[in-house]
């Protein structure tokens, strides 16, 4: 990726969630440009990301689109982000925090004045969060773009053979439970000089994990599944595009299932 050049990206959501008796389907269309700023003295690749469109198309349940118009307006935050990302893709740094935090007070304001009864706790896990860089940093690599362009960012398979990585995912109703699952990725170099990469991914049966499941959806004989696939595209290092699939299935009330077409347009 050419260095202070910014490529410009589209992302396409399609999914569908079930939570208790209520079932959703819903689109969502994000544009981001991002700007690779170079390596760091600590190693670290600075990227700067500025989310240009957020476009929830449709959700078909009313309580869901509150919850969702809340979680959009507390994410519009890091609309621009400067971060530092590890060989690994996962972010270590969060250069531009104090702008960031001048933008929660405005939000936080909104919030208390549009939900003042549902935002109460929302507000205050927030602010515990903005407090803590580490748990912040935790957070934000689950925003959509962020979690799929560096999902899999300077890891590749020698001479196409595979390689397996383990990855901590996090479960997708709020529970917050840190989900361990093993991929195993492969590559193959095309005719047109790119680089095609595939991946799956599955659970990884932890009893400590699987009970804490169990504990949050009051479930205590059901069985969890967490699975991923996806394709990654590029020109040296640059993304050409991606298609990024999870599914998740907590027992009998718990299910979501999610389709993310990433594609560079400039």
């Amino acid at each position: 990726m050419e260095k202070d050049k910014a490529f410009k990206y589209n992302t396409d959501i399609v999914g569908t969630t079930k939570v208790h008796s209520v079932k959703s389907d819903y689109k969502i269309n994000i544009k981001n440009e991002v700007t690779y700023k170079g390596i760091e003295d600590d190693g670290l690749y600075r990227f700067n990301i500025v989310e240009t469109l957020y476009e929830l198309a449709d959700y078909e349940d009313p309580i869901m689109t509150q919850i969702a118009e809340m979680t959009n307006r507390i994410c519009s935050i890091y609309k621009e982000i400067e971060i530092g990302i590890n060989a690994e893709g996962a972010i270590e740094k969060i250069y531009n925090r104090d702008e960031i935090r001048k933008k929660w007070q405005k939000v936080k304001e909104w919030l208390t004045n549009a939900h003042p009864l549902e935002s109460y706790e929302i507000i205050r896990a927030k602010e515990y969060e903005l407090s803590n860089e580490e748990m912040e940093i935790k957070n934000i690599r689950f925003i959509h773009f962020l979690h799929q362009y560096f999902f899999i960012f300077k890891q590749s398979a020698e001479n196409g053979n595979v390689r397996y990585i383990k990855k901590n995912e996090m479960d997708r109703f709020g529970g917050g439970i840190v989900i361990p699952v093993n991929i195993s990725l492969r590559e193959l170099d095309m005719e047109d000089g790119t680089i095609e990469r595939t991946y799956e991914g599955k659970m990884v049966r932890d009893n400590k994990v699987i009970e804490r499941l169990r504990g949050f959806t009051k479930d205590k004989y059901m069985h969890p599944e967490y699975k991923m696939t996806g394709k990654y595209m590029y020109d040296n290092i640059t993304l050409l595009e991606s298609d990024f699939t999870i599914t998740e299935e907590l027992g009998e009330f718990y299910y979501n299932h999610s389709y993310l077409r990433l594609t560079l347009e400039e």
